[in-house]
C-alpha cells in the first residue's frame, strides 16, 4: 500500500499536540478562516495538510505562545517573508460553518470522517483523542481576530423543591385598651376634623396603632392632639410641627444611647436601674426645655 504524501486534520492534530497540547481541531479550523493556512481539499470536501502546512501552523502557534502576537501581525510576517499569500476560498463549505459554531462556544457534533481516519505513522506515536472541544487558547485566538460572539443563554437550572413549609398561624390581634379611639372619636373629642386628624399622622405627630384592621389611638395620642388643636387654631400646618417631632427624637435617642447597656442586661436590678435613669433624665430634659423656650421667649418679648 503506498503511503499517502499528505496528513489529514486529525493526523496534524496528533503531530502537533505533543508541542502544543492546546491545540484543537476547532482551532486548526479557526486559523484557516483567517487565511494563516490553506490546506488543498480532496474531491468528497476533506482537508489535505502537506509539510509546508504543517510547518505554516507550527510556525503560527509559536508566536502566539512565545511572543503573544496577533494573528493580523503572524499573517503578514508569514506573506512578507516569502510565502505566498492565501487566497480566501469563497464560499465555505458546511465544514467551515460547523467550525465557526465550535469556536464561538455552540455545540457541534463531529464529523462523520473523523472517527474513521486512520493515522499514519508518524514521530509521535499517534494516541486516541477524545472529541475535540474549545479550549481557552480557541477563545483567545478568536478575540485576537474577531468580535466575541454574544454569550450562549444560560441552561435552566432546576430548582430541588424543598419540603412544604407549614404555613403561619396568624395569631388574634391584641385586644384595644379601653381608652382607645378611632380617628373620628379622637376628632370630636379634641375639636379636629378627621382631615386634620389625618395630616398629624402623615407627618408623624400621631402614631396609631391597627387593631383588628381598625386605626385606634391611645390616651398620648388625645394628649398631642389636645396640643396640635392649639397650634392649628393658631394657623400653624400641621407639617410645622414636625421640629416639635424632631426635638423629641433626638432627645429620646440620648436616652436610648445611655441606657442601652443596661437595658442588654438580663439581670432585673439592671434594668431598674435603667427605667429609673431614663424616667430621672426625662425629667431633666423636660425642665430644660422648659428653662431654655422660657429664656427664649423672653428674648423674643423683650422682658
Amino acid at each position: 500500500m503506498t503511503q499517502r504524501s499528505y496528513r489529514s486534520i486529525g493526523d496534524v492534530l496528533t503531530l502537533l499536540r505533543a508541542e502544543f497540547p492546546d491545540i484543537t481541531i476547532s482551532k486548526i479550523r479557526f486559523l484557516e478562516s483567517q487565511g494563516l493556512v490553506s490546506p488543498q481539499r480532496s474531491p468528497s470536501g476533506y482537508r489535505k495538510f502537506y509539510d509546508e502546512d504543517v510547518e505554516r501552523l507550527r510556525y503560527v502557534l509559536l508566536q502566539q505562545r512565545e511572543h503573544f502576537l496577533p494573528l493580523k501581525v503572524i499573517r503578514d510576517r508569514l506573506n512578507g517573508d516569502g510565502i505566498p499569500s492565501i487566497e480566501d476560498e469563497g464560499e465555505a463549505d458546511v465544514e467551515d460553518i460547523a467550525e465557526l459554531d465550535e469556536v464561538e462556544g455552540s455545540s457541534v457534533a463531529p464529523t462523520p470522517h473523523l472517527a474513521a481516519v486512520t493515522v499514519a505513522p508518524a514521530p509521535v506515536a499517534a494516541r486516541p483523542t477524545p472529541t475535540p472541544r474549545p479550549t481557552v487558547a480557541d477563545v483567545v485566538a478568536a478575540l485576537q481576530e474577531a468580535p466575541p460572539a454574544p454569550p450562549a443563554p444560560a441552561e435552566p437550572v432546576e430548582v430541588a423543591q424543598s419540603a412544604p413549609v407549614a404555613p403561619v398561624v396568624a395569631h388574634n390581634d391584641p385586644e384595644p385598651s379601653d381608652d382607645a379611639l378611632t380617628a373620628e372619636e379622637l376628632a370630636v373629642q379634641t375639636g379636629l376634623e378627621v382631615a386634620d386628624v389625618d395630616l398629624l399622622v402623615d407627618y408623624g405627630i400621631l402614631r396609631p396603632g391597627k387593631v383588628a384592621g381598625l386605626t385606634c389611638f391611645e390616651p398620648t395620642d388625645v394628649a398631642i392632639a389636645s396640643a396640635a388643636t392649639r397650634f392649628l387654631a393658631a394657623g400653624v400646618e400641621p407639617r410645622h410641627l414636625r421640629q416639635f417631632r424632631n426635638g423629641v427624637e433626638r432627645e429620646a435617642s440620648l436616652l436610648e444611647q445611655l441606657s442601652a447597656p443596661m437595658l442588654r442586661q438580663r439581670n432585673p436590678d439592671a434594668r431598674r436601674h435603667a427605667e429609673e435613669l431614663i424616667d430621672g433624665l426625662a425629667q431633666a430634659g423636660s425642665e430644660l426645655r422648659a428653662a431654655l423656650i422660657e429664656r427664649e421667649i423672653d428674648r423674643i418679648l423683650g422682658r
